[in-house]
């Protein structure tokens, strides 16, 4: 989005019309100045100026802003109650009640005004001057004390609304360095911002950035987990489908056409009533008078003998026929359902791995527009939709700070992911756990449903962190990719690990480890 159209999106905002004319008509100057200074922050700018719904959201906000602080400016205590109470009682005064109504109202006028600005003695001579009228005094007067009442009411309403402004811009711009940070760590939001942008400011201030900001900063420097990644959004596309559709394929070929109008050439002698084309020999019928009668009738019967002409001219013919065509269907990447584990055993570095992983999925889901279901497991299990970032980036910040602790049961967290793919959203999903695989392995009936997803093309991944695994509780996965923690960037794909897990299998009992990679 341009400077331009930012602009145009805050045209409304310089000249409020609607409810916030309504409610600040009154201070359309005031509010106006303060909408300038609010749309001055260069880092809102920035980003309105590259996310138009970001954009959006922010005139509401400001718009909202001018509705709220005219609201409180008209239930506010009314500094200037008592002198327009004056104003007006002295404007229904005529000539008779003058003197009583002038007593009081002088005192209040010494009080307030200096009599260079406004002199109650000056006017009461003028008031009793014998060729001056009553009225023509009391308007000058009232003109004046109005003046004078409208700028003090006036600077008032412009301290109001410039209170409210920082007030407001406080926390805006609070919310604005916030959001300006997520873009960074995030980067695939950028363009995104604006549904983000509606989350309350409480929240906000809630949200652990630090941790986000963290695991941003490992995910750079770790390769291996970026090229881990990106294998895991490549192994999640569906499988390729193709359809067969009939097209119509049209061959032109060049060709001559018959112009029996044009005279390029005779091609023979036939009857008609042409007489530009008429035989010498029916001219001499016409000729004699004996034989113009048979001239007639062959004429009038297109009889007579004529040559014929035709011309031929470069022309292209047509063809088409109809044919069959195997086209490959567009793929879509599907979802991710995530199940990491956070018992005791993943404390340390393999936490560290898991956390950055997912926060390489989240940041490859958000940017693909692909829905990620992250299921922590130890004890128990917990879910966390970790593309819903407009309304639980607080609990995804949350998963990122938490500590990983108790014991390991991967089969509720299975059970779930199961059970998610009867759900819309995850129907064509693809199971990928993250552990150590410092466990047992699923049971009997839970191994059975896995088979039977499979056979509705659901992948099954798993991603080893260390070399202590439990082999039996792998067997079920399509794909393994294992990672070593003290040997940060040496992630193997499927290949190499399927080399690995078949050591696995021929391994004496109770020595089925990782070999060194």
């Amino acid at each position: 989005m341009n400077e331009a159209s930012f602009e145009g999106i805050y045209a409304a905002l310089r000249n409020p019309s609607g409810a916030a004319s309504r409610a600040a008509s009154r201070s359309a100057g005031g509010f106006s100045r303060a909408i300038e200074q609010i749309l001055s922050n260069r880092t809102m700018r920035e980003l309105a100026a590259q996310d138009e719904g970001l954009a959006r959201q922010l005139t509401g906000e400001i718009l909202g802003f001018v509705n709220t602080a005219a609201g409180r400016m008209r239930i506010a205590e009314n500094p200037f109650e008592k002198e327009e109470k004056l104003f007006y009682e002295f404007e229904k005064t005529g000539k008779d009640d003058f003197e009583e109504a002038w007593e009081e109202l002088s005192v209040f006028l010494r009080q307030t005004y200096d009599a260079a600005v406004l002199d109650p003695e000056f006017y009461y001579g003028e008031f009793h001057a014998e060729d001056i009228r009553f009225e023509s005094v009391k308007e000058h007067f009232l003109e004046s004390w109005r003046r004078l009442l409208f700028s003090k009411r006036t600077n008032w309403e412009l301290e109001f609304i410039d209170e409210q402004r920082k007030f407001f811009c406080k926390i805006l711009y609070e919310q604005i360095e916030r959001l300006k940070e997520l873009e960074e760590i995030l980067e695939p939001l950028t363009g995104e911002l604006g549904r983000l942008w509606d989350m309350s400011r409480g929240r906000w201030r809630k949200i652990n950035l630090d941790a986000l900001r963290k695991y941003a900063r490992l995910f750079k420097k770790d390769s291996s987990l970026q090229a881990l990644a990106d294998m895991l959004g490549r192994a999640s596309q569906a499988e390729k489908e193709y359809k067969e559709e009939i097209f119509a394929e049209t061959l032109i070929r060049p060709a001559w056409k018959t112009d029996h109008a044009g005279k390029a050439g005779i091609a023979g002698i036939h009857e008609s009533d042409d007489l530009s084309s008429i035989l010498p020999s029916e001219i001499a019928l016409f000729a004699g008078e004996e034989t113009q009668a048979i001239f007639y009738k062959k004429f009038a019967e297109k009889k007579l003998q004529t040559f014929e002409y035709k011309s031929t001219l470069p022309d292209c013919e047509k063809q088409k026929t109809l044919k069959k065509r195997v086209k490959e269907k567009e793929e879509k990447k599907g979802p991710f359902i995530i199940c990491v584990d956070t018992s005791g055993s993943m404390q340390g570095a393999p936490e560290t791995v898991a956390k950055t992983l997912c926060f390489a999925i989240l940041k490859m889901a958000v940017s693909t527009g692909r829905q990620c279901l992250v299921i922590s497991f130890s004890d128990g299990i917990k879910t966390l939709n970790l593309t819903d970032t407009k309304n639980e980036l607080d609990k995804i910040a949350g998963f990122f700070s938490m500590s990983f602790y108790g014991g390991t049961d991967p089969v509720p967290a299975m059970k779930e992911a199961l059970a998610m793919l009867e759900t819309r959203n995850y129907s064509k999903a693809d199971i990928v756990m993250v552990s150590d695989f410092v466990m047992p392995p699923l049971d009997a009936r839970t191994r059975r449903r896995v088979r039977a997803a499979k056979k509705r093309k659901t992948k099954f991944h798993s991603i080893v962190i260390g070399k202590s695994g439990n082999t039996n509780a792998m067997r079920d996965f399509d794909n393994t990719w294992v990672y070593d923690v003290n040997n940060p960037g040496s992630a193997l794909s499927p290949e190499a690990a399927a080399l690995q897990a078949a050591a696995y299998k021929t391994a004496p009992p109770g020595q089925q480890h990782l070999p060194p990679l």
